[in-house]
């Protein structure tokens, strides 16, 4: 079985800011807060890891990059598959705003990850096609007992708890990380929202 920690890149957002929605259409940096919470999560993961992955957006390569310099290993592997939700007519909208146009969509969405038809940028299937070949691609790159450690964004995570797990799945704060196993034929989710 290989062990899987994913992990939610730091803070994009200063303190007193309003938040919105960010998905793969909003490329936002670390604040000085995200980039603490990285370091913390580095220290926390223990021994090196076999490989690093990242989404292709900034914050989700600056979250790796600063896990991969606390280890000194490799760069990190960029894959699509990690790279957040494109949350369409949605980006760069706070809650509220969301809410007087798509009241339930967002609820399904929040309760169930039910995609909102319409509205996300890519399908579904197109994101679950991409998840599977990657954790196929794990399955057949690392031996038993290593451990990988892949940085996304929350929309992705929510979306790979739903596919293990029914119900609501739950929000993973900033900076904070999960564990999976993958055995060969099913995976296993060990924690869940694990702050460093």
């Amino acid at each position: 079985m290989v062990r899987l920690i994913l992990v939610r890149h730091g803070n994009t957002f200063e303190s007193g800011q309003t938040a919105t929605m960010v998905g793969a259409r909003t490329d936002l940096p670390l604040t000085q807060e995200g980039r603490e919470q990285a370091r913390r999560f580095a220290h926390a993961v223990g021994c090196k890891p076999k490989a690093i992955y990242a989404g292709a957006l900034l914050r989700q390569t600056q979250t790796a990059d600063i896990v991969r310099d606390h280890f000194s290993s490799g760069p990190p592997i960029q894959t699509a598959a990690l790279t957040e939700i494109d949350y369409g007519a949605w980006e760069g909208l706070t809650q509220e705003k969301i809410r007087e146009r798509w009241p339930e969509e967002l609820d399904a969405w929040t309760m169930e990850a039910e995609w909102p038809k319409g509205v996300f940028g890519r399908s579904r299937e197109e994101h679950l096609s991409d998840i599977q070949n990657w954790i196929e691609q794990l399955r057949r790159s690392y031996a038993p007992g290593d451990r990988v450690v892949a940085v996304t964004s929350n929309g992705i995570l929510r979306f790979v708890y739903s596919l293990q797990e029914p119900g609501a799945p739950p929000k993973v704060g900033t900076g904070r990380f999960c564990e999976l196993f993958l055995f060969n034929d099913s995976i296993r989710i060990e924690q869940w929202n694990i702050k460093p």
